[in-house]
């Protein structure tokens, strides 16, 4: 199901796009259309042609790999502002991982296509998309150093630390619920549920943490940072 195509307001702060100009935004936006999933949905599998980007404007959607053995990771959980899917729009290649809706859930979609099209009309975006894919590297790169040398509970807390971080509103020096289960956390970081549950229930237990049905409260920020 798809609405009229939107206006800019749906990219303008995406952090891929976050340097270019406002006419390469407004171009950009003219091309894409806005899609809804019911919650449950599959958006795309692993290994469909990677065809599109997709920027979540409402719900949820989680990124996740099934491995050899049949066990299933999380890599992400997406919100309103993030997008996934953005690098078949470089290398063409099939999806590295499954896109599911969470929740009802609507997103903005640009074609593989339309988006090459687009950077054949204005080359100087490309430096800019560079830039930024140079920051989001770095990321991975810190995400592995914090696997080999971080145990559980400082992963856990830098972890829920950026979750509360991408949220598109509030104070991160004040309390933020990040709506997130503990089978969630612990796909993502690759550990089992209890061992998060147990983990978590310690920060609680010093008051850093409240826990809920599905999400986690943080009541002490300043906590959680000077641990970790």
């Amino acid at each position: 199901m798809t609405d009229p195509a939107p206006n800019d307001v749906y990219i303008r702060d995406l952090p891929l796009l976050a340097r270019l100009p406002d006419d390469d935004l407004k171009a950009l936006a003219a091309r894409g259309r806005v899609r809804r999933f019911a919650a449950g949905t599959t958006i795309y599998h692993e290994g469909d042609p990677g065809d599109a980007l997709y920027v979540v404007v409402e719900g949820r959607v989680r990124i996740s790999r099934i491995s050899g053995a049949g066990n299933e990771a999380t890599l992400a959980l997406m919100g309103p502002g993030d997008c996934h899917g953005e690098l078949a729009l470089f290398d063409g290649r099939p999806r590295s991982a499954t896109a599911t809706a969470t929740t009802v859930t609507r997103t903005f979609v640009v074609s593989r296509d339309d988006f090459v099209n687009w950077v054949r009309e204005r080359p100087a975006a490309s430096l800019a998309l560079l830039e930024t894919l140079s920051l989001r590297l770095r990321r991975t790169d810190e995400t592995v150093t914090d696997l080999v040398f971080l145990d559980l509970p400082h992963r856990l807390a830098k972890h829920l630390l950026t979750l509360a971080a991408s949220l598109p509103e509030g104070d991160p020096r004040k309390k933020q619920r990040i709506q997130v289960t503990q089978g969630e956390l612990a796909s993502m970081l690759g550990v089992s549920r209890e061992s998060v549950n147990k983990q978590l229930n310690l920060f609680a237990r010093d008051g850093w943490i409240t826990l809920s049905r599905g999400a986690v409260t943080i009541d002490d920020p300043q906590a959680l940072r000077t641990f970790v």
